[in-house]
């Protein structure tokens, strides 16, 4: 049986059109993020 897990935090590797969106993403449904370029 799978457990369900919440994630606290995330990283997210490029910072262009994607990886800018996604960690906006992220930190609109209240997740910690770290962007790196």
């Amino acid at each position: 049986m799978k457990k369900n897990r919440h994630i606290n935090k995330v990283a997210v590797i490029g910072s262009g059109i994607m990886g800018s969106r996604i960690a906006c993403h992220f930190a609109n449904i209240g997740v910690e993020v770290l962007l790196l370029d």
